[in-house]
């Protein structure tokens, strides 16, 4: 989220709290009659002229759908976002920002472990995970894959990649995914 997302958040949680504090306090006092001129009860003269035109039901849908949506994208926006796609290189300052496209440094990555035999398809993302940068390489591989050559492999491109980013917080992670068949054919590279 962006620091204009997130003050316009903290804004609209303050005035709704402050106006649901206010209505329950005044609710409150009502009902105890804290207040000695406050009525007994409440009509609205107008309301039952209203809520009998052609209109009114369209209006409240209309109403209702909208709040809906205003609702959904309130949510949505507050979904947290796993994958990344840039990280700030050291050298950053106040007059400048460096910055690396990591994510398809760990896509090169993914095609590289996808060259290895036992492997039959192989992606990766940059990702959060709890609070750090992970390289998450997915990979498929056959069901008679050797996998301490499958291991060293690994180990290999994984170096090579922290290598290439240059950042010492990057961790890895490598999901093994059996496939349920060998392949028909083998694969020429």
């Amino acid at each position: 989220m962006g620091r204009g997302l997130i003050a316009l958040d903290r804004l609209v949680a303050f005035v709704l709290g402050l106006l649901l504090l206010v209505g329950g306090a005044a609710a409150l006092a009502w009902k105890y009659d804290v207040f000695a001129d406050a009525p007994s009860k409440v009509r609205i003269t107008d309301a039952p002229t209203v809520v009998t035109e052609d209109w009114w039901p369209w209006a409240t849908g209309a109403a209702g759908i909208i709040l809906v949506l205003l609702a959904l994208a309130w949510l949505l926006r507050h979904i947290p976002r796993r994958r990344l796609n840039r990280l700030a290189l050291d050298g950053s300052s106040a007059e400048g920002r460096l910055s690396a496209d990591v994510d398809s440094a760990v896509g090169a990555a993914a095609q590289v472990l996808a060259a290895d035999p036992g492997v039959r398809s192989c992606s990766g993302h940059l990702i959060t995970d709890r609070g750090e940068v992970v390289a998450e390489l997915k990979t498929t591989i056959n069901p008679d894959a050797d996998l301490d050559q499958l291991r060293h492999s690994a180990d290999r491109v994984l170096t090579e990649l922290r290598e290439m980013v240059g950042r010492d917080e990057l961790r890895t992670r490598v999901l093994l995914r059996t496939a349920r068949q060998q392949t028909a054919t083998p694969r020429v590279i």
